[in-house]
């Protein structure tokens, strides 16, 4: 049996973004199109530390990865591309304080990016950084992905180079996460000395984040012996420019199913300079082209169920040439709209050895072979309503930019003019991002949400466009006038926390501990009865804990201070599951801390 040649290495995302041991992160920016909140938590979680093997992470450590990262990180989205789960944890709006979102109107241009850059310091080394540039979303898709990961220094060393245009590129994100420093950031990474993965060296970076800016779509210089194309998205006029690439039989197209039959049915013949063409499932973000809810989960344990085929949303352009490949890797389609300007892009070129090239093997082998003439047999799918209702979500979106008005906890969404929809017979329902969705009023341009407790206020609300037989469902961030109150993220935080977890958060701050403790996820409703909790059980903070700590550290009494109070206070005030015993006993311990402090500092 012949065996299959070796996959590219794989680099788990979050593990590769953990900081080094006494590093925290500066500044992270990150670009995608669209989003979903869990990877937002999960991908706060491993820039402190604190993911765990299931991309999630402890409560405590979710409130930690907040308060440290809360002006470090911003997350730029194309507008209206936040998934809307099922079921959203109610401490999920507190993530709205890292969404910026960008509002290209998609029926002419979508913001389409995948970049992570990250800033890493720590006690007398240099700042060290981190360029992601790849296809992947800041989502749970567990579709077939590729990108680059590069390793910025500040000191030149073997194999390391400059990246011509990385400082616009940084300026650009900076720009777009609504930051003052874009020019100081530009020069910094200007001087950045840059690493790429091992067997690859970096050749250009093409930039097509800024209006009008377009990739350079022509081939190296060189004779070109052949050329692979990955791309789950494809356009006929792309199609035929690639064509006249390379010789003739030495093309080769890995595409999702649904696209090549779309190429094979239509006129012109886009996929006969193709001499190979293989296919993979479509890929489950297809919102890269629609917009439906938020993905189902899937049933694992259904021993019955059929195993998920492959799908594929990864990006790239392989031109071979004689004992080396150029190479093509980022977030744009095989589309003229990707490439030539109409959407913003990025993508890395790499020039790689022969190690790259059993990698493209495997993934163009796990792929299935189909001829031109089976694809130009299958009927199209039916997409019609979607694309209705794809249509009026574009049409609302770009046409809309509503306010949260708030009066006390009073929230009122204004419109500010008519909503716009593209059919007629849709209907438009909205609420706040954890409360109900309610029919907009015909013609009207404002909708009332209610009373809302400061605890799981947010700047996002939930967005629904109805047909007769489908719907389409989405979150976006608005803008709140007058701002959300500053102790929101405190009174979501400790309400969502719960006194068992403040317990051990408080313990373990005053121990030094730094790893994930406690069991209750991030996301994992805490606000069970109190019989419920006496049954789980938790060890209450006690003096000695404090005393205990003061004579290992007298430092970690003055760190955990500065937490201790103000949550004490939240889960009083923002806690409705408190019974009176409990809001005795916190009474209580707040006395004996405050006894502590009085005594333990002055002394």
């Amino acid at each position: 049996m012949k065996e299959r040649p070796p996959a590219w290495p794989g680099q788990p995302y979050l593990d590769e973004l953990r900081p080094e041991r006494g590093e925290t992160v500066r500044l992270a920016l990150f670009a995608t199109y669209s989003v979903d909140l869990s990877a937002i938590a999960a991908m706060l979680l491993a820039l402190i530390g604190r993911n765990n093997e299931k991309g999630s992470g402890a409560a405590i450590d979710f409130a930690e990865a907040v308060d440290q990262l809360r002006d470090r990180v911003r997350i730029i989205i194309q507008r209206g591309r936040i998934a809307r789960p099922i079921a959203l944890p109610r401490v999920a709006g507190i993530l709205d304080q890292f969404v910026v979102e960008q509002t290209h109107d998609e029926r002419v241009r979508s913001w389409h990016p995948k970049i992570a850059l990250v800033a890493y310091e720590g006690p007398k080394v240099p700042t060290r950084w981190k360029l992601w540039i790849g296809s992947r979303n800041l989502t749970r898709s567990q579709d077939l992905e590729v990108g680059v990961l590069l390793d910025g220094h500040a000191k030149r060393g073997k194999g390391r180079t400059r990246l011509e245009g990385i400082g616009g590129l940084g300026a650009s994100l900076a720009r777009a996460a609504g930051r003052a420093d874009a020019p100081a950031l530009s020069e910094k990474l200007e001087a950045v000395w840059w690493e790429a993965p091992e067997g690859f060296r970096l050749r250009a970076l093409l930039d097509g984040l800024e209006d009008g800016a377009t990739l350079a779509f022509e081939p190296p210089a060189g004779a070109i012996d052949g050329i692979t194309i990955v791309s789950p998205f494809l356009s006929p006029d792309f199609l035929k420019m690639a064509g006249r690439w390379g010789p003739a039989g030495a093309r080769t197209l890995v595409s999702s199913m649904p696209a090549l039959v779309d190429m094979a049915n239509r006129s012109g013949a886009p996929l006969a300079a193709f001499s190979r063409v293989f296919a993979y499932a479509a890929p489950d973000e297809i919102i890269e082209e629609k917009a439906p809810e938020a993905p189902k989960a899937s049933t694992p344990d259904d021993d019955e169920a059929e195993p998920r085929p492959l799908a594929l949303h990864a990006k790239l352009v392989a031109f071979h040439q004689g004992d080396t490949t150029t190479v093509r890797v980022g977030s744009a389609n095989a589309t003229d709209r990707a490439w030539a300007g109409r959407n913003s892009e990025v993508m890395i070129e790499l020039e790689a050895s022969d190690a790259f090239n059993p990698g493209l093997a495997f993934l163009i082998g796990k792929a299935t072979p189909v001829t031109i003439n089976e694809l130009a047999q299958a009927k199209p799918a039916n997409t019609s309503e979607a694309d209705a209702l794809e249509e009026s979500r574009k049409a609302l979106t770009a046409s809309w930019d509503p306010i949260l008005r708030r009066d006390g906890g009073r929230f009122v969404l204004d419109a500010r003019t008519a909503p716009l929809l593209a059919d007629a017979s849709h209907r438009l329902s909205a609420g706040h991002a954890n409360g109900d969705l309610l029919a907009w009023p015909e013609g009207g341009i404002r909708l009332d949400l209610g009373m809302i407790p400061l605890s799981i206020q947010s700047a996002f609300i939930q967005v629904r466009v109805c047909s007769a037989e489908d719907s389409v469902r989405w979150m976006q961030r608005v803008t709140v006038d007058p701002p959300l109150d500053e102790k929101r993220d405190l009174a979501a935080l400790a309400s969502h926390m719960g006194l068992r977890a403040f317990h051990d958060w408080m313990r373990a701050m005053l121990g030094g501990e730094t790893v994930s403790i406690g069991d209750v996820a991030w996301d994992e409703d805490t606000r069970g009865s109190a019989k419920e909790r006496e049954a789980l059980g938790y060890t209450r903070l006690t003096l000695e804990d404090i005393l205990t700590a003061w004579a290992r550290d007298e430092k970690a009494f003055s760190r955990v201070d500065r937490h201790f109070a103000p949550y004490v206070d939240a889960l009083l005030s923002h806690d409705g599951n408190l019974t009176p015993a409990e809001k005795k006993d916190l009474n209580e311990l707040a006395q004996i801390w405050a006894i502590a402090r009085t005594q333990l500092v002055s002394s």
